[in-house]
Order: C-alpha cells, then structure tokens, then sequence
C-alpha cells in the first residue's frame, strides 16, 4: 500500500484482505472507486489510527460518520455513529438480499449498493437525502418505498443525456411513496412507476 501526505494512493488488488495504516487520513478518489470494485473479505485498521475503524464488517471514516466498505455479512451500524452510506460502499456485493437501513442514517450516496443482489431493502424514517442511483442496476429490486423524511433525491442530469440509463437504472422500479411527500413529486417529475401508501 502506497501512502502519500496520509492519502492511500495505491494498494495491493490481489489482497483481499484489507489493512488500512495507522497514519492514514483519507484515500485517494479514484483509488477509492477502485476498491469498491474489487471487494474484500474483511478489513482491518491498525492500532492508532483515528481516522479510520471497523464496526459489523463496515469500514467506517470516523470524520465523516460514513460506511465507506463492507465486506460479506456486514451489517450497518445501528447505535447513531454513522450517518451516511459512501458511495460504492457496497457496490457488486452480489450475495446481499436484504438490508435495513437505520433510521440513523441520513444520507445515502451514488452507487451506494448498485450492482447488488438485493431484493427488498427497508428505508426506515430519518432518512433525508439519497441518490436516485443508490440502488441502480439491481435486476431483483422492484419495488423501492422512500420515507417521508426525505427531503432530496439527487440525479445526474449527465448520464441520462449521454445515455448511461438502462433498463435497471433508477427507473425500471416502482416507488412507493406516501401522498405529497417530497418522494411523491420526484416520481411525478420524473414520470417514474409509483404507488401510493396507504396508511
């Protein structure tokens, strides 16, 4: 692993066996996406670090109370210390079927689970802000139901116009959404599939 002014810039892709150095402060962007990408089966940060620690088999940037990776069976700290999803933190774990995301977390990030396994994901209330690609290109989700607490869905205005929506982008499910909730006019805007709950 290669650390420059305390920024992983370079590490091992065929070590799937994550270690994060005690004087490490952050990581490259690039470098970033590159290990969302690969995966790893479990992560470890050395004794002094105190930027960084695991919790649940979640790497967890403490400065920014974000999941940045997980690895197999990890679950999202539910205690209040983290906040947000990074994006990519779980992206292509293809053995996720499931997950609850705790009312804690208040931000969910681009790409955050995309490419997943997952069939039915449980937004609780508390949630604030979310990427409309959060949950992209994920065959066996169909239907999304987004809480009234959130007040933002980010979309990239950029992709669609090069044509980087698929099928299995953000489109292809159908959101259920409570009646004039912020949720509701984002699906209206966007002529996506939705339903309305019915309390």
């Amino acid at each position: 692993m290669e650390i420059v002014n305390g920024l992983i810039v370079d590490f091992n892709e065929n070590d799937k066996n994550l270690v994060i150095p005690q004087h490490a402060v952050g990581v490259d962007y690039a470098v970033y996406n590159l290990m969302c990408v690969e995966g790893f089966d479990s992560i470890a940060v050395e004794e002094g670090n105190t930027h960084f620690y695991v919790q649940d088999g979640c790497l967890i940037w403490r400065d920014k109370k974000a999941v940045m990776l997980a690895v197999k069976g990890a679950k999202i700290p539910a205690d209040g210390s983290v906040t947000q999803i990074a994006g990519g933190a779980f992206m292509y774990r293809n053995e996720l079927k499931e997950i609850e995301i705790p009312a804690a977390i208040e931000k969910i990030n681009y790409n955050a689970f995309a490419n997943t396994g997952l069939e039915k994901v449980t937004l609780n209330e508390g949630l604030q802000e979310m990427d409309a690609y959060a949950f992209a290109n994920i065959e066996g989700l169909k239907e999304l139901a987004i809480p009234k607490s959130v007040k933002k869905i980010k979309t990239h205005k950029i992709l669609e116009e090069v044509q980087m929506i698929t099928e299995i982008g953000y489109k292809n499910k159908t959101y259920i959404v409570e009646r004039n909730s912020y949720a509701h006019g984002w699906a209206k805007r966007n002529k996506l599939q939705y339903k309305i709950l019915e309390k």
